[in-house]
């Protein structure tokens, strides 16, 4: 090996072992990239999440009994855990008629009814989509208590909409945790 390979690598050698001595000496650990890391000892529990999102798809195949229909729409809310407020969107189209009753209904599982929870805003309230359409939106705010949190994050609260035609309900969705926003869900 030619000396000056030898003085190099000399050196590199000192220079890397007082490095290692300094960093040792200022309390630092070196930790093998081949190894697991430590735990960590002073790390915060995991920050709870604030709020709680659902979703669901209007259709006449959920209500309770089942229906042939066009009806459809969709529901997306947002659960404020820390308040219990609920905002939500509910848009509705192609129904029989003007809707006479809309609310969140629960406790209810997927395929039976529930009690009407929160009555929502009547049908002459619903903004139109579009001019001349058949579809219509509400949106608010409900508070919620805490066992109404439960049971709608519990996937038991269902939005349903009736009409003169279908009293009973046109079209029904079933309120689940939304998954809108997250990757890999």
């Amino acid at each position: 090996m030619p000396e000056l390979v030898r003085q190099t690598l000399r050196r590199r050698s000192l220079l890397l072992g007082s490095t290692l001595t300094a960093l040792a000496a200022s309390g630092c650990a070196l930790a093998s990239r081949f190894e697991a890391p430590a735990p960590a000892t002073d790390s915060q529990p995991p920050t709870p999440p604030t709020w709680f999102m659902v979703d669901g798809s209007l259709e006449t195949r959920d209500v309770v009994p089942p229906h042939a229909g066009k009806g459809g729409g969709s529901m997306f809310g947002t659960l404020t855990l820390a308040t219990g407020a609920f905002t939500w969107r509910v848009t509705y189209a192609r129904l029989s008629g003007p809707a006479t009753l809309a609310g969140f209904y629960g406790p209810a599982a997927r395929g039976s009814n529930g009690p009407l929870a929160i009555r929502l805003p009547p049908h002459t309230q619903a903004v139109q989509l579009n001019p001349g359409s058949d579809g219509y939106e509400l949106t608010g705010t409900s508070m919620l208590t805490p066992a109404q949190m439960a049971d709608l994050m519990a996937g038991l609260w269902y939005v349903g909409i009736s009409t003169r035609a279908w009293p009973e309900g046109e079209v029904r969705a079933q309120m689940t945790r939304s998954t809108a926003g997250v990757h890999g869900g």
